[in-house]
């Protein structure tokens, strides 16, 4: 099919789904695009600024002809209604719903499949929303809030991800509920990628031929933004593969039918979802919800229906392509050099006609140079689309009913053939709820042969951020309701601040005393440690050397103890339900709160020994002289750095992903790089010191646009504008983000979606883009942000990636490389650094990974700090272990310290050195640890 041929059936297949209708000629084309007209004049999507939303309708049943699968009309529930466009894999032989139309299959289940719903998290600082997870054999849903550091939280339980098919968003869609689904969706789509590639050649191996296996599907529901909010990070997310549909639940579309209907099925569930909105927003009756058509259009105007259909669009088609374009990276097109934007890997012929990287002067560097053709790569599809829709944030909270299909009663054989039905096709056509004739005209019912059923098993996940949304929901008319009640076995109630202890909850519950109710709240749940095994590791370096290493903080004891009689229990990881084939609940599942004793009881003694001689030689009078000696020269020895996060990629067992806190007292605090639940890793480092921490917050540098150097900058920020905004001494205090440009679109972007302080925000865009390379203070805002200069360099990583320096008026210069290969300009440019803070992804042995994924070794690392002659060198952004630290002796009377990071250490400046004196105990401890 040519690709004028795909765009024409795009094109149409989108109309359909916003239209409701095809017309004949549309028809005729879908089903044979390659008719397409050869005269591309007339081709209505060449003009196309976003590409569509690629939908396929190759399904094909018993006997059936191509169909494509349209949205019926004015039934839509949403902006997508996922149940009508797409079936995942494991229906192929089963029913398809077509245009509304059923095929062979029922909805009765005929056998008990097992059904378990599980919670994942509860609110802790690791894992700040609830989540659930619901299994089948073949098929898993995320259910509740994906917040930041659920997919940790994954890893940690030995939970995969990669069959996760549909993920239902409860609450609002803000930050502190859906921070997560980025990072989220990111794994699913690695781990199915390689799943599919892994059968495939496993396939390969065994039949002798290649052959592309069917995608994994991922639907996406929840509230109004959903998917502005994943169509912010199109120019940082992208992923081959993973087709993603968006569903989002709107108020005034979630009223109940009157046959009850679920408001979205597949072959596994039944869901009834429901959008709560605040009381300040319900009182007045209107057709339209306080967030509907509330953007206006260029010029001026109140945006009409039609307009939020196409804006819908837009973002889903941006969506689509950020998950499932066709964008090659080898694709390379022909520019003139002056058209080239941006920093890209530019390439050139040569003479011979063989393809060579272009390394000539650019045009904006001032010199005179011949607008040649060169080759470049296109930027992914999504990363072309230069803003979205505009768009308000929403207040409504969606809440869920979710249930098993009915489970079908036990067909009667013996009873059948009794009654003259012969076996075979007249079985199934029994089980499937027809009624068969039998020669003499007798009719035999289905109820004949088949014991009654029984209805599916199922449970409400119900989220309330605050006591204006109580009223709203115990109104509701699904509470009444025999179709949706029916089957359903416990409430899970998401609550905010003061919402448990209300009297009308607890009323409605008491009344409700046949629900099983359970809730997960930070005022009822603790702040105990959710990931068992960083915590471990700290709890063992906290042994070592107490001094650098703290032990995370955290409470096994909750907030607010329930009274004895109250009728709820109260949330726990692994607290689990079974749904089918008989509800059931079951606490033995439950995870223990870490016996931090036991780590302490089985902490090695040969460890012990050797961090004992490490500290007794650091307290000597000889060491301590010599050290003073050999430090008097550095400026703000009473500085510290706070590794927050020392991995690398993803979020794994024992490393969060890269963030680095630099405290410099008498100036503030400064952020190198905010991957996910940066704002947890404080939480477990400072506890109650936390306000003051954020309050003393003045800049947030983030490197590059990589998805695990940034993804928690949403929600420092918020905490930061939560703790300063109210108090007179900082409410007027500025944050400063600096970074490329593309990371503050993103920020603005996002800030349609929630007020999270972005006003606040002091951007100060870097790099090549904006021409800007170094940022002076001026003598106010050096007094207000505490720094003399901002000095950055492009490095060799991906588009935009920066290594920069940040100089200080005493002298203190902190020099952070970012994800980069070793690179020369960047050790000019930190020259005489106070401190080096570089990656070290690799080690030595791994050197051609390192060139490949355009990351450093660690001796590549610590060589940039010899040329920069930097007097402490801290490594970091691991992907693995490190058992051999090398240490610099004394260089020209001056002493360079090398120390590897590790998650929550707080070590001074002044005290580097001391650190790697425990290097031998260290390596002891890691002997037998392989993360």
């Amino acid at each position: 099919m040519s690709k004028a041929s795909r765009a024409a059936k795009d094109f149409l297949i989108r109309k359909a789904a916003l239209d409701g209708q095809l017309g004949t000629i549309g028809q005729t084309l879908i089903k044979k695009p390659e008719k397409w007209f050869n005269n591309q004049e007339l081709d209505p999507t060449k003009d196309r600024v976003v590409p569509g939303l690629r939908i396929r309708g190759d399904w094909r049943g018993p006997g059936s002809t191509p169909e494509f699968v349209l949205p019926r009309k004015k039934e839509r529930s949403s902006i997508n209604s996922v149940g009508d466009i797409w079936v995942p894999n494991y229906l192929r032989n089963r029913e398809l719903y077509i245009s509304g139309r059923s095929t062979a299959f029922s909805h009765w289940s005929a056998t008990r499949m097992k059904c378990v719903v599980q919670f994942l998290s509860t609110p802790t600082a690791d894992t700040p929303g609830t989540t659930l997870l619901l299994h089948f054999d073949n098929k898993r849903y995320l259910i509740g809030n994906v917040a930041e550091g659920t997919q940790r939280a994954a890893v940690q339980r030995k939970l995969g991800l990669v069959k996760v098919g549909d993920i239902f968003l409860t609450g609002k869609i803000d930050w502190a509920s859906a921070g997560g689904v980025m990072g989220t969706v990111l794994t699913i789509a690695d781990a199915s990628n390689y799943s599919r590639e892994t059968q495939r050649a496993t396939r390969m191996e065994k039949e002798g031929k290649d052959q592309e296996l069917e995608k994994h599907w991922l639907n996406i529901h929840g509230g109004k933004n959903l998917t502005h909010l994943l169509a912010t990070a199109r120019r940082f997310i992208f992923r081959k593969g993973l087709p993603i549909h968006t569903q989002e639940f709107r108020s005034g579309q979630d009223t109940p039918k009157p046959d009850w209907k679920p408001t979205w099925k597949d072959d596994m569930l039944k869901v009834w979802a429901m959008v709560i909105e605040p009381e300040e927003q319900t009182q007045t009756p209107r057709k339209r919800s306080h967030d509907d058509f509330e953007s206006d259009s260029a010029n001026g105007k109140k945006a009409t229906q039609a307009d939020e259909d196409v804006h819908d669009e837009m973002r889903r088609a941006v969506v689509a392509d950020m998950f499932d374009s066709e964008w090659r990276l080898d694709a390379l097109f022909k520019r003139k050099l002056s058209e080239v934007e941006g920093n890209p890997n530019i390439f050139i012929r040569n003479e011979q006609g063989k393809i060579e990287k272009y390394t000539r002067p650019m045009p904006e560097e001032g010199k005179e140079v011949p607008d040649i053709e060169v080759l470049v790569r296109n930027p992914w599809p999504g990363a072309m689309v230069t803003s979205l829709p505009p768009t308000t944030p929403s207040a409504a909270s969606i809440c869920y009913f979710i249930k098993n299909h009915p489970q079908r009663g036990k067909f009667d054989a013996k009873g059948a053939i009794a009654l003259g039905v012969p076996p075979g096709p007249a079985f199934r056509q029994l089980t499937l709820g027809q009624s068969y004739t039998l020669k003499d005209g007798t009719v035999v019912t289905p109820d004949q042969v088949i014991a009654p059923g029984k209805e599916g098993g199922g449970f409400a996940i119900i989220e309330l951020p605050n006591l204006s949304y109580l009223e709203p929901l115990l109104r509701r008319k699904e509470w009444s309701s025999q179709e949706v009640m029916s089957g359903i076995g416990v409430v899970i109630w998401i609550l905010g601040p003061g919402v448990v202890q209300d009297s009308r909850l607890q009323d409605f519950m008491r009344n409700h005393d046949k629900l099983k109710h359970v809730v997960s709240s930070k005022e009822v749940c603790s702040n105990y440690l959710a990931l068992e095994s960083p915590a471990s590791q700290a709890i063992r370096l906290h042994l070592l050397d107490p001094d650098r290493f703290p032990i995370p903080v955290h409470s096994n004891t909750v907030q607010g103890i329930p009274q004895k009689d109250a009728p709820y229990e109260i949330a726990r990881i692994g607290k689990t339900f079974i749904l089918e084939p008989r509800f059931e609940i079951q606490d033995d599942k439950i995870v223990h709160y870490l016996d931090t004793a036991k780590v302490v009881e089985e902490a090695s003694p040969e460890v012990d020994a050797l961090a004992v001689k490490a500290r007794e030689e650091i307290t000597t009078k000889e060491y301590l002289e010599k050290l003073e000696e050999h430090q008097k020269d550095i400026p703000s020895k009473d500085a510290e750095v706070i590794t927050l996060g020392t991995g690398s990629a993803l979020p794994s067992k024992y490393r969060n992903v890269s963030a680095t806190l630099l405290r410099v007292p008498g100036f503030g605090n400064y952020l190198f790089d905010c991957g996910e639940n940066t704002l947890g890793q404080l939480q477990r480092v400072f506890g109650s010191e936390l306000p003051e921490v954020l309050r003393e917050l003045k800049v947030i540098w983030i490197s590059h646009l990589h998805a695990d150097h940034h993804l928690g900058t949403a929600s420092v920020i918020r905490a930061w504008n939560e703790y300063t905004r109210d108090d007179e001494r900082t409410k007027a205090n500025k944050l400063i983000v600096a970074s490329e440009p593309e990371m503050q679109s993103w920020l603005r972007e996002y800030a349609q979606v929630e007020d999270y302080g972005h006003s606040r925000v002091m951007p100060i865009p870097m790099g090549f883009q904006s021409g800007i390379l170094e940022y002076y203070f001026d003598k106010e805002k050096e007094k207000s942000f505490g720094l003399s200069c901002i000095k950055a360099c492009g490095v060799k990583h991906c588009n935009g990636a920066m290594a920069v320096v940040f100089q200080f008026p005493n002298g203190f210069k902190v020099a952070y490389s970012g994800d980069c290969r070793p690179s020369e300009k960047f050790a000019r440019l930190g020259e005489g650094a106070t401190l080096l803070i570089h990656e070290a992804t690799f080690d030595d042995e791994l050197k051609g990974d390192a060139l490949a994924k355009k990351h450093s070794t660690t001796s590549e690392a610590i060589e940039v700090g010899r040329q920069m002659n930097a007097r402490r060198i801290l490594l970091t952004h691991f992907s693995q272990r490190y058992q051999k630290i090398p240490v610099m002796e004394e260089r020209d009377g001056h002493d360079q310290v090398v120390i590897v990071a590790f998650d929550y250490m707080r070590v001074r400046i002044g005290d580097i050195a001391k650190v790697e004196a425990f290097k031998p105990a260290l390596l002891k401890l890691y002997e037998e640890k392989d993360e």
